[in-house]
């Protein structure tokens, strides 16, 4: 499975900053290079990192952590100088927030479900942020796996990119963070913290649950978009700057 998914961006202050581009979709076509980016944490960037990815074309920045991410762990963008756009779009406020539900006991699943329903405002914000940037988007939350494999998942259907594909891309984030998982799990415990196991893990059935709920009960990624407020110009535009 791994072998199939882009490899990470070799970063020194992140681990799981990659393409969504080269991706083969169901009519034989290919994602883009260049266009989306999904990615973990920037605040640990060097300044040979953020060279790197400048350097890739990213121009618009979209972090979807919460306040007190942000607050503790100020992205490197934001407080660079530099003339990348910078948008901080909350999909949940915290793990208070991020455990709150029954639905959420077992599995990730639930919360990415949880976000496609309640969250429609954010995604029509990142989405039309998406639109209106001509150049390199990245995208990030903490670890890169779960708000933004999200975003990811949506992206990836909307351009026809099959399932299969979709979920080898989300579960692959385990690898990638397993050192960094390892170490925070560990420090959380340290402070009293207890956070169960699959938080840390990113198994293909949750992609999967996710994906056929988004399928039976939006009817897909074009289709929840619109529910989101765009038109089916807009993401009709989003498709071709998506697709070869």
């Amino acid at each position: 499975m791994i072998e199939k998914v882009n490899k990470p961006i070799k970063l020194d202050g992140a681990h799981n900053v990659r393409e969504l581009g080269g991706y083969t979709t169901s009519d034989g076509r290919t994602t883009k290079n260049g266009v989306f980016l999904r990615g973990d944490g920037t605040h640990a960037l060097t300044d040979q990192d953020l060279r790197i990815l400048l350097e890739a074309g990213i121009y618009l920045v979209i972090d979807m952590r919460s306040p007190d991410e942000v607050e503790q762990f100020p992205s490197r963008f934001y407080m660079a100088d530099n003339n990348i756009r910078y948008e901080n779009i909350v999909m949940f406020d915290g793990l208070q927030s991020l455990f709150a539900g029954e639905e959420i006991q077992n599995s990730m699943a639930g919360l990415y479900c949880r976000l496609l329903d309640d969250c429609r405002e954010q995604y029509s914000r990142i989405f039309r942020l998406f639109i209106d940037n001509d150049r390199a988007s990245l995208f990030h939350c903490t670890a890169g796996k779960d708000r933004t494999g999200v975003v990811a998942m949506l992206l990836l259907n909307l351009a026809g990119v099959p399932n299969e594909l979709i979920v080898a891309d989300y579960s692959v984030s385990e690898h990638n963070m397993s050192d960094l998982f390892e170490r925070q799990h560990k420090q959380l415990e340290n402070m009293g913290v207890v956070v169960p196991e699959y938080v840390f893990g990113s198994p293909a059935e949750d992609m999967e649950i996710t994906l056929d709920y988004l399928e039976t009960k939006y009817g897909g990624a074009n289709e929840y978009l619109k529910l989101c407020g765009l038109t089916q110009y807009e993401v009709d535009i989003l498709k071709a700057r998506l697709v070869e």
